[in-house]
């Protein structure tokens, strides 16, 4: 091919016009394709500066020498004796109550101080006697350290006086473990410190050092392993029976972790699944946690088996499996998946160059949907449906109509070309909200829901062993289906093991009923303090 730039005036002033013609038109293309490549080199280069310096990621050396690496329940539990309360030291000091102050402090239990003045100084100040006026009340907040107690159950024992060798005794009281010190309040923070404050049980010992008491991580690991699989796994299954048969929504979305011992060359992921209902199943709030060892479809496929009704979320294939082989199955897609594709771009691109770009179009098209279905909240399900029509759908078909015609302007293999092209492929599953008023845009309540295992994550690093790692997903469960129902983890938790070790006997599981988030009992007892 003759290379149009290398002629000289002369040759090309000896040129007709249709030569000239089919050189510029040659040209074009050429400067198409180098615009093409140059935008797709510069996306490149601008995402790569922007994950490299925003990146936070934690490296960590093979050879790892930190103590709070592992998911210590895994990792650090093990046969060994449980501690004599002779070994642990506790301070001797009685809790007092707290102040309070109105609204914040509300709940919060008071110790009163009462200044008045002497009997001397008020008959000097009045000689003909007084009354006394309602006080003036000033409230402060005082703090007391962790107080631990020593519980001396004394269990009294009764003989005939004829010495007829009848011996009675007193009932004596349940205990979570057989000759064991470990009390239902006592590993129920453990739980709660550790997976809605993600503090690990290494932190967790030292803090019970610095307060005089000696409980080794192994010993608390024992404890978390066993109060899980004895009896908080009872409370768990009725969770996940109840997400599966009452939720009309349910959010679904995964993240990996490393489990070092599962049988499987060094290296290999494993996965943490979530589940949750959505916001139209408001009064009941669940969250299950579902451990794997792979991503495969089985997994959601046996977790969902029972389930008819929508489930929402990103653009992962698995799920669109399901959605092809069940007819009483409808997935649903998620438009902020959809955005952050774009919205990742823009951020990257300096100010000045995101204006007309097709990516901030992208990202402005969506935005103005979410605008327009969010003025729909709180209506009913079959208003918001109609509303949606009217307002919604027109710009939804407006803007894939716009994304098939960009997508032929932009260079292929860029972010903006795979952004737009993972639109117009989830067409069919972003369309859903649409006719549904109980589906909502984004998959935001599964990936709240997810996020504690991952900052958890950043604590420990990995998991040990399968076992580990599904005890992880039972408390995790828990906890964040705790949290939903505006309930104080750590007082949760205490109530679960009191009631539960109770029953460890029961062979009827009715009573599991009144220790579910929202029975009436637990909120009663532990109801958050903060406002919703």
């Amino acid at each position: 091919m003759q290379d149009f730039l290398k002629l000289t005036t002369e040759e090309l002033n000896q040129l007709d016009k249709q030569a000239l013609i089919a050189i510029i038109v040659s040209l074009q293309q050429q400067l198409d394709t180098i615009s093409k490549q140059l935008g797709l080199l510069t996306e490149q280069i601008a995402l790569m500066n922007q994950r490299s310096f925003g990146r936070k990621t934690e490296q960590v050396d093979g050879q790892m020498e930190i103590p709070e690496c592992f998911n210590e329940p895994e990792a650090l539990s093990d046969a060994s004796p449980e501690p004599e309360i002779t070994e642990v030291i506790v301070s001797s000091y009685t809790r007092k109550n707290k102040s309070t102050r109105e609204e914040k402090l509300e709940g919060l239990p008071a110790r009163i101080y009462d200044h008045r003045l002497s009997d001397e100084e008020l008959k000097e100040r009045f000689p003909n006697g007084y009354k006394e006026l309602p006080p003036e009340i000033y409230k402060r907040l005082s703090v007391i350290p962790a107080t631990f107690l020593v519980d001396e159950h004394h269990v009294h024992v009764y003989a005939a006086k004829d010495n007829d060798g009848t011996i009675v005794k007193a009932n004596p009281p349940p205990s979570l473990f057989r000759n064991s010190i470990a009390t239902p309040s006592l590993v129920g923070m453990s739980i709660a410190a550790k997976y809605a404050n993600h503090m690990p049980l290494e932190r967790q010992s030292k803090l019970f050092e610095s307060n005089g008491i000696h409980l080794g991580t192994n010993t608390l690991a024992n404890w978390m392993m066993r109060s899980t699989e004895e009896y908080l796994t009872l409370v768990y299954d009725e969770l996940k029976k109840q997400l599966i048969r009452d939720s009309r929504v349910i959010h679904a979305d995964e993240t990996h972790c490393n489990v070092t011992n599962d049988g499987r060359p060094a290296g290999s992921q494993s996965w943490m699944w979530v589940y949750r209902n959505g916001k139209c199943d408001a009064a009941h709030p669940i969250v299950i946690y579902d451990f794997q060892k792979t991503r495969r479809t089985d997994h959601p496929r046996e977790f969902l088996e029972d389930y008819s009704g929508v489930l929402v979320t990103d653009g992962y294939q698995p799920y669109h499996t399901l959605d092809k082989q069940r007819d009483d199955l409808n997935v649903a897609g998620c438009w902020v998946h959809a955005k952050r594709k774009f919205a990742e771009l823009v951020k990257a691109k300096s100010p000045n160059s995101l204006d007309g770009t097709v990516a901030s179009e992208a990202a402005k098209k969506i935005s103005r949907i979410f605008q327009l279905d969010n003025k729909l909240d709180g209506l009913s399900k079959s208003e918001r449906e109609r509303q949606r029509r009217i307002t919604v759908k027109p710009a939804v078909d407006a803007f894939f109509t716009w994304a098939k015609s960009e997508i032929t302007k932009v260079a292929a293999g860029g972010a903006t070309y795979k952004g737009l092209q993972y639109c117009i492929n989830q067409e069919k599953f972003l369309r859903v909200f649409l006719k549904n008023g109980d589906v909502p845009m984004d998959n935001n309540r599964a990936e709240q829901a997810i996020r504690p295992f991952t900052l958890g994550r950043k604590n420990w690093v990995m998991i040990n062993t399968l076992r580990g790692a599904e005890t992880s997903a039972i408390l995790y469960s828990l906890v964040e289906t705790a949290r939903a129902n505006n309930l104080r983890t750590y007082e949760y938790m205490t109530l679960l093991l009191e009631e539960l070790m109770k029953h460890a006997d029961d062979t009827n599981l009715d009573f599991i009923q009144e220790l579910l988030p929202w029975s009436e009992k637990v909120k009663s007892q532990c109801h958050s303090l903060k406002k919703t």
